[in-house]
């Protein structure tokens, strides 16, 4: 499944630079950083637990417009993500995300430049770590639900200049499958859900 997974994103990728030459695609390079959430629900008593986390995506974004005011955007991203926690203003635990990133935003026209974004995605988690103390720590990628969809709403700018075109906006995500998987003894009484806010910066050639 792993291996699948990997050889679809890989020819995805393939896929849309050879249809890059075609009227109306367009591929481009981002970096996007990010404000995240990671929310956590106890399942007995309801009670709610939200961590703030950081990161960032870099990749190849695949524009394709299907006329003038309607747009999808693809392609594939490297996504970090990191939530931290602190003890007397020291860092002592952390999660680390790594995973792959593919989009499936729809754009629609607002007015002049402006557009909104809709749609779903699939982040697929590479590795997962616990660290302790910053410096122990654990794998725990086999106990959390790899594939993880998600769906997506936000705005975005379109510049057009001589060399290129610039994209600027928010995209909203939340995940949703629970994090961890049901097996996993030491959170298997909680729910837990990320959700990322990204800055979007894209330069399409």
């Amino acid at each position: 499944m792993t291996n699948f997974i990997k050889i679809g994103l890989v020819f995805l990728l393939l896929f849309s630079a050879g249809q890059s030459q075609a009227q109306g695609t367009q591929l481009g390079l981002t970096i996007n950083p990010a404000w995240k959430v990671k929310m956590s629900r106890q399942k007995v008593t309801g009670l709610r637990t939200n961590q703030s986390g950081y990161g960032f995506t870099v990749g190849v974004p695949v524009k394709h417009w299907f006329n003038e005011f309607t747009a999808l955007n693809t392609g594939l991203e490297f996504e970090f993500s990191a939530f931290d926690g602190f003890q007397n203003g020291l860092l002592v635990t952390s999660n680390r995300f790594n995973a792959l990133h593919v989009p499936l935003l729809f754009n629609f026209h607002l007015s002049g430049n402006m557009y909104a974004m809709a749609g779903t995605g699939l982040v697929y988690n590479l590795s997962v770590k616990e660290l302790n103390n910053v410096t122990i720590g654990a794998n725990v990628t086999s106990v959390t639900n790899n594939v993880q969809p998600y769906l997506g709403a936000g705005v975005n700018r379109l510049l057009e200049k001589d060399w290129g075109k610039i994209e600027v906006g928010v995209l909203a995500r939340y995940q949703l499958l629970d994090v961890w998987k049901n097996s996993y003894e030491p959170l298997d009484d909680f729910n837990t859900h990320l959700a990322t806010l990204d800055f979007l910066f894209r330069y399409y050639f």
